[in-house]
């Protein structure tokens, strides 16, 4: 067996291991029977754990086998960010003892990994600007730091939905928002692994005369490409409709049909959800949490992102920027990925500014901390599907 089929392996089992983790977190925070707590909390935490043995022990085998640090693509990059993710959750759980957390952060760490999962999974080689160690910090330090901010979002929801109050009508609507986006990324990972399971692909002609490759029914086309033209799918005619033309950008069409699909998703499961548990989706997910002690979230929201922060800013900033100079001669390019990060890091800037010399505690703090990691996902997600520039990985 190969290095690089032998890291694959171990991939696998990590996944496993952790979707059976948040598995059993999610059964234990909802069942909530003394009895029942203690012997699924520790099964929960060691899967977790062997989890993230198998998986640093994936990373390793798939640097050797390739002969180049695994973070040069999307896959890794995702794929260390949700290891990341597991890792941080259990050095805080424990410090806490707070398994209750682990149905918050497992799952975002498993969607993590399986969004991963929809990129290529080959070793793609580095070419020339990425031969450098200043790859390989920055891009694990930026990991690192987002695993944290990930733990923290989590402790932060938690809290916002333990002290919710129905007459906060702006906190409700923005709670439910939260928990729809959740559901949107889900059903983007899951509908885009399913078609890639399939081996579902459809070349479409792009309006720059390249082809563009399509891993979701297309049905928003590019410009030139007739409605219908493409068959059909379900029943349903392949393209729908064009892209509008103000759209530009060779990958236009296929960014605006992912991001389209994916809303649709969202709002099914959205749907489902709520026709199955007949009450909004954050008043369902309070009752999880009634028994907590609101002040260790708060507490754990905080350490998170003091934790997180510094990590962050030597690998989304210092190091990038060093990497950037010596790779493109220029500290700073106004990339959309290098602006975004940018305002990730102002975000938590002031979450601490306003937490340690302002005091802001609670429910505050709290919005300012879960608004913060919206801005991360949007950094890890939003700008590779809507926006161009240097770091749009594959």
């Amino acid at each position: 067996m190969s290095m690089l089929t032998l890291s694959r392996t171990l991939f696998l089992v990590a996944f496993v291991a952790y979707v059976v983790s948040a598995v059993l977190f999610v059964y234990r925070l909802v069942r909530r029977r003394a009895r029942d707590s203690r012997p699924l909390a520790t099964w929960a935490n060691g899967f977790l754990g062997a989890g993230l043995v198998a998986q640093a022990a994936g990373i390793v085998t798939r640097w050797v086998g390739s002969g180049q640090a695994p973070l040069s693509n999307m896959y890794e990059y995702m794929s260390f960010t949700g290891w990341s993710v597991m890792l941080f959750y259990l050095l805080l759980n424990a410090w806490y003892r707070l398994p209750a957390l682990g149905a918050f952060v497992a799952p975002v760490g498993v969607i993590v990994i399986a969004y991963a999962s929809v990129f290529p999974t080959d070793v793609q080689p580095l070419v020339p600007a990425l031969q450098s160690y200043w790859l390989v910090l920055h891009v694990s330090f930026a990991a690192l730091g987002e695993g944290a901010f990930a733990v923290s979002f989590g402790a932060a929801l938690m809290y916002l939905l333990r002290t919710r109050s129905e007459e906060e009508r702006a906190g409700e609507r923005a709670l439910e928002a939260i928990l729809f986006c959740g559901l949107v990324l889900v059903a983007f990972i899951a509908l885009a692994l399913g078609m890639k399971l399939a081996g579902y692909r459809v070349p479409v002609a792009g309006p720059f005369g390249d082809v563009v490759e399509y891993g979701l029914p297309p049905f928003a086309g590019p410009q030139g490409v007739a409605p219908g033209s493409l068959g059909t799918f379900l029943g349903v005619p392949l393209p729908l409709f064009q892209t509008p033309a103000w759209m530009a950008g060779a990958n236009a069409a296929r960014k605006l049909n992912t991001l389209l699909i994916s809303l649709a998703g969202g709002l099914v499961l959205y749907g489902v959800l709520r026709l199955a548990l007949r009450v909004p989706l954050r008043v369902a997910a309070a009752r999880t949490v009634a028994t907590l002690d609101p002040a260790i979230l708060d507490e754990i929201s905080y350490r998170g992102v003091a934790v997180g922060f510094p990590l962050f800013t030597l690998g989304g900033l210092v190091f990038a920027m060093i990497w950037a100079q010596k790779a493109w001669g220029s500290y700073w390019s106004w990339d959309p990925k290098e602006t975004w990060a940018l305002i990730s890091w102002l975000f938590y800037s002031g979450y601490l500014h306003m937490r340690i010399v302002r005091g802001w505690e609670g429910r505050k703090a709290a919005w300012v901390n879960a608004l913060g990691f919206v801005v991360i996902l949007f950094t890890l997600v939003g700008v590779n599907l809507l926006i161009s520039g240097l770091h749009a990985y594959v």
